[in-house]
């Protein structure tokens, strides 16, 4: 289905627009029904078994959570969010983890295991986390069930959302979807330079990058040149095509006025590797954050488990050991939550030690600072912060893309022990790019760099381009459009590249 994804023809110049004219000409009591047959009929051509499988789990987690939300009875409140939460969480651990669990568990009795065939269907994880926010919120009195079900299905189906995200809360876009408000000039406007913008890091540098990409990983040598770069390359591509698509499907709902949360904010600008993750796949975070880390943390066992570390080690090991076990839980969970594979685990657990090292370092860095009174608004200092997470983030990644644990530890290991720089020239030829290739990636690369800069210090670019005369704004326009058509990576030689995401 790689043809009808977000960044292929067919759904930015054919299926979209087709949607906002229907949507447009549409009576405005009819919106949401027109939206939700537009949803089913982009999932049905993506798969016909996760249709029918959102339908069932729309129902149930809609009537669960009318019963959590008017019933009275706590003990029913709390059956009816456990049986809904498992029959979603439920039929996610089975098609995704079974072979997981099941090669694991036979392993330790040193028993052959026979993998079984099942295919989760693709969207499946942001779905399962979007259906289980929503039972969680009705729980907790943050939402209430007052809306009809058809604003539920619109928000449960929604198209530009369940292929790769972001994971939204129904309370985030439940106001805008049962307004359905005609589609403004404003509206589409800003959608569709997004979606522009958004093109053009996917097509021009992401898929541009996974020839060279592909080749590293796929044809491992221990040659610690080749590793280094492939670290580089594909933290460059994965943020291209993550944050590309992201910029497409939050384009896309922009333009009926449905207004997604964020998923990315400059994250390479970020002080460490805490802030990395605040700015990096923000909705995953936030949700691990909200149904994860608070409640474990707060749960009276951990309560307990501190009091007892605080009795015997000390205040500090009592006021440390909680959020250390939340903090684990949620990136064991985070590094799951990709895909069943222990070089994902690794990956979770990567940021969890460089999160616990934080914490306990800050208190001392801070008073080193202090001591010696150096500003750490530096440039110099802001500039090693930058480098620092820089190397922390391509080390992560090139575990995070490894065909296996093993592979991403010998590629990582050959950086240090087999690092030659002489086998530069014999190496490029290898990647499969020829010199402009290089030339439009550095500058691509360096343009999108630019533009999180002015973000990070000024805000949208949008309204500043808005701001600036007519000839300007459509010279910029045009410039991206012909830009996108010229050198994007497509055509004879160039298969459409899946949603790196979307396989999560």
């Amino acid at each position: 289905m790689k043809n009808f994804m977000y960044s292929a023809p067919m759904y930015f110049a054919v299926f979209l627009p087709t949607v906002i004219l229907l949507y447009q000409i549409c009576p405005q009591k009819f919106r949401k029904f027109l939206l939700i047959l537009a949803n089913y009929a982009f999932f049905f051509i993506w798969s016909k078994f996760f249709l029918i499988y959102q339908v069932i789990t729309m129902f149930i987690t809609y009537l669960s959570a009318k019963i959590i939300d008017r019933t009275t009875n706590k003990k029913i409140k709390k059956i009816s969010l456990i049986i809904a939460i498992l029959i979603n969480l439920g039929v996610l651990v089975v098609l995704k983890y079974t072979n997981f669990f099941g090669e694991n568990i036979f392993a330790i009795f040193h028993q052959p295991f026979t993998p079984v065939r099942l295919i989760a269907p693709i969207g499946i994880s942001y779905y399962t986390l979007q259906m289980i926010s929503y039972l969680m919120d009705t729980s907790s009195g943050k939402i209430h069930t007052n809306h009809s079900i058809v604003d539920f299905a619109v928000y449960a189906s929604f198209f530009p959302t369940l292929i790769q995200g972001p994971i939204t809360r129904f309370s985030e876009v439940k106001d805008s979807i049962h307004a359905c408000n005609p589609i403004t000039y404003q509206n589409l406007k800003f959608g569709s330079q997004r979606i522009l913008f958004g093109l053009m890091k996917k097509i021009i540098i992401a898929d541009r990058l996974d020839p060279a990409v592909s080749k590293i990983f796929t044809s491992y040598t221990q040659d610690g040149l080749f590793s280094l770069i492939g670290a580089v390359l594909c933290t460059i591509q994965l943020y291209m095509d993550f944050s590309g698509i992201v910029d497409i499907c939050l384009g896309s709902a922009e333009i009926f006025g449905i207004k997604l949360p964020e998923n990315f904010r400059q994250p390479f600008f970020a002080e460490n590797a805490s802030d990395f993750w605040r700015r990096w796949h923000i909705t995953l975070g936030t949700f691990l954050r909200d149904y994860i880390f608070y409640p474990i943390s707060l749960a009276k066992p951990i309560h307990r488990l501190s009091k007892f570390f605080t009795k015997h080690f000390g205040k500090g090991a009592g006021k440390f050991i909680g959020p250390f076990i939340a903090l684990f839980a949620v990136w064991f969970l985070n590094g799951l939550w990709h895909g069943p594979y222990w070089s994902y685990i690794f990956y979770g657990l990567y940021y969890f030690c460089f999160m616990i090292l934080e914490i306990l370092l800050k208190k001392p860095v801070d008073t080193f600072f202090k001591k010696h009174q150096i500003d750490g608004k530096r440039i110099g200092l802001r500039l090693f912060r930058f480098i620092k997470l820089f190397i922390i983030v391509i080390i992560g990644e090139l575990f995070f893309r490894a065909q296996t644990l093993a592979v991403g530890w010998m590629m990582f290991s050959s950086i240090f022990t087999n690092f030659n720089l002489s086998t530069f020239a014999e190496t490029l030829p290898f990647l499969r790019l020829d010199t402009i290739d290089w030339i439009i990636v550095i500058i691509g690369t360096i343009i999108t760099f630019l533009v999180d800069i002015y973000k990070e210090f000024h805000g949208s670019i949008r309204s500043a381009i808005a701001q600036k005369p007519i000839w300007l704004r459509w010279s910029i326009i045009y410039t991206c459009i012909f830009t996108l058509i010229l050198f994007g990576a497509y055509g004879p030689g160039y298969d459409i590249v899946a949603m790196i995401y979307a396989e999560f």
